[in-house]
């Protein structure tokens, strides 16, 4: 199955780059053509819903695990038992979603009263069915992911995400060109996801033999996943909380327009966030059977090198790219107004780089069944976020908002949390984080200053941004190959330029 999650990883990245430029066009497209009133009342409106996916309670997840350990058993009537009762669960937490939609919807009046007119509250509920419709289907088609991953099918869900994406941007740009108006936005997205869903459901009856049977829906399997189900909806909340709860307070003590320049920033962060989480679910099945398989203390960590520096590269490149030429990039793209997204995004994008460096140690939680400490320690650290967010929106604005998300992201998923891998599971944090940063950080520090300054005395945006960028690159990627690369890393950048030729 290695070459299976190789194939997996580069369409992932494949879809992630293919992603990030139909993004960036249509995150300026849209702003646009919509202006910072429309735009920003959609980006308020969806941040206020998306969190309904804190009741999905990781089902996804959950499926793919349980899946995973029935395989191994070759317990076929433990295997069906499973995917039925993670099933039905998913249906009924989507009802739940719906009761609590219906009720955040008779509210957004209330809520949104001293920064939306009446006019844009109407439209505002509007566009809150059509998000949530969209959010169920999701929910959905999340779990049946689930299911391609505990079969190891690293491919299709990748291969739907690609058409997604390319039909939506085509749709947005024709529709949006014709009526530019949010909801269409969601109606794209709500009629794209249910397609996706059936098409999905389709591939896993036909090809894994599938099937939801209410009869094989089994009480202890659901108890015994509660608490992995449990600890996976506090992180959600912690996630969407820390994705969300700037835009939802901006909205809230300012202005929906001051919405759309932050919107920029979470983009960019969305973006390197995407590259870096990539390899952590496609790894489960590997480290599931490293633990199995004996592997702790010094030999668990040096088996979990190789993917983080992977993650590390990846996330690196992009901190250290924007750093050097993000400023150009936004004033080009957006519009020199939105300038001030460069530095929002990078005070949020710099902590969150060192806790993902080492994100593949959520797979171990997983297998130990200690997700739930990590989820607890997440949701304190996220009140925090909350509290600081609106003491120190109060005092200095937007970038309050942002300098609360990066303290308290360094507090809980860096500080807390290594100190409980290092004292509870036996990692050797330190001794990871030098092995996944030797050879790759300190090249791309200096790249990144270097092109940075570079950069900063041309006074054409464009040629200032292709020249910064360029060399950025050229200077990483040549002193990595040359300096910073391990011989397992180099090998591979070999044979991958043997295939190419």
């Amino acid at each position: 199955m290695k070459k299976s999650r190789g194939r997996g990883i580069i369409l992932s990245y494949g879809f992630i780059f293919c992603n990030m430029i139909c993004g960036l066009f249509l995150s300026s497209f849209l702003l646009r053509q919509l202006g910072d009133t429309e735009y920003g009342l959609y980006q308020t409106i969806s941040a206020f819903a998306t969190y309904l996916v804190m009741l999905e309670f990781g089902t996804g997840t959950v499926m793919c695990r349980n899946i995973a350990v029935c395989r191994n058993s070759e317990d076929k009537d433990r295997l069906k038992n499973n995917i039925s009762t993670i099933w039905y669960l998913t249906v009924f937490l989507s009802l739940v979603i719906v009761a609590v939609s219906a009720v955040f919807y008779i509210n957004i009046g209330n809520i949104y009263a001293n920064t939306m007119t009446a006019g844009q509250i109407a439209s505002g509920k509007n566009v809150f069915i059509v998000i949530t419709a969209f959010l169920v289907f999701s929910f959905y088609t999340q779990t049946a992911n689930g299911i391609l991953m505990g079969f190891e099918d690293y491919t299709f869900s990748q291969v739907m995400k690609l058409v997604k994406l390319i039909s939506r941007t085509a749709l947005l740009v024709a529709l949006i060109l014709f009526k530019p108006y949010a909801i269409l936005i969601a109606l794209v997205d709500a009629g794209i996801g249910l397609i996706v869903l059936v098409v999905t459901l389709i591939h896993c009856i036909k090809n894994y033999g599938v099937r939801f049977r209410l009869r094989d829906f089994d009480k202890k399997i659901l108890w015994d996943s509660a608490p992995l189900c449990l600890a996976l909806v506090i992180q959600s909340f912690v996630n969407q909380a820390n994705n969300s709860v700037d835009k939802f307070l901006i909205g809230i003590m300012m202005s929906i327009e001051s919405v759309a320049v932050y919107s920029v920033a979470q983009y960019i962060y969305q973006v390197f966030s995407s590259v870096t989480t990539t390899p952590i679910s496609m790894y489960l099945p590997k480290v599931a059977k490293d633990i199995t398989s004996g592997y702790e203390g010094k030999q668990l960590t040096d088996s979990l090198v190789q993917p983080c520096r992977l993650v590390v590269l990846l996330g690196g490149m992009i901190v250290g790219g924007f750093f050097a030429v993000g400023k150009q990039f936004i004033m080009l793209v957006y519009g020199t107004d939105k300038q001030e997204a460069w530095l929002y995004a990078l005070i949020i994008m710099i902590p969150m780089f060192i806790n993902m460096s080492n994100g593949i140690l959520i797979n171990v939680l997983d297998v130990l069944k200690k997700r739930l400490m990590r989820s607890c320690v997440l949701f304190f650290t996220t009140v925090l976020n909350i509290v600081l967010s609106i003491l120190l929106m109060k005092a200095w604005g937007m970038i309050g908002a942002v300098i609360a998300t990066a303290v308290s992201t360094f507090i809980g998923q860096i500080l807390v949390m290594n100190i409980y891998y290092a004292k509870k599971i036996n990692i050797k944090v330190m001794y990871l984080f030098g092995r996944i940063y030797s050879g790759i950080l300190p090249i791309i520090i200096i790249a990144s200053v270097a092109s940075y300054f570079v950069a900063k005395f041309i006074s054409n945006n464009t040629l200032s941004m292709l020249t910064g960028g360029a060399l950025f690159l050229f200077v990483t990627l040549i002193c990595c190959m040359i300096f910073g690369f391990n011989d397992y890393e180099k090998n591979l950048v070999k044979r991958l330029l043997k295939i190419k030729k």
